[in-house]
């Protein structure tokens, strides 16, 4: 069996970007990365120290299920070139 790891939503993370609301309806908070333990949901990477980061509630699943836990997430706060997989 094969793992691949995809990037969140690219039109989620520009909407959470732009303001918009989280899986509980609020804005995303912003904060600035220390550099560590802080992997960005989009390019899969931690978000730089010194960088503004944007934390916020996701639930990755279109339906509710056993598994559609909402759960924190972190994001560059600028626009980063989105995971590609098997890359």
């Amino acid at each position: 069996m094969e793992l691949t790891y995809l990037p969140y939503d690219a039109d989620v993370v520009a909407s959470l970007r732009a303001g918009g609301p989280d899986a509980n309806g609020a804005p995303a908070e912003r904060a600035i990365s220390d550099g560590a333990g802080t992997p960005c949901r989009s390019c899969l990477q931690n978000v730089p120290a010194g960088q503004e980061m944007l934390i916020c509630a996701a639930r990755p699943f279109a339906t509710l299920q056993p598994y559609a836990e909402t759960g924190p997430i972190f994001l560059c706060a600028k626009n980063c070139t989105p995971h590609e997989p098997h890359a």
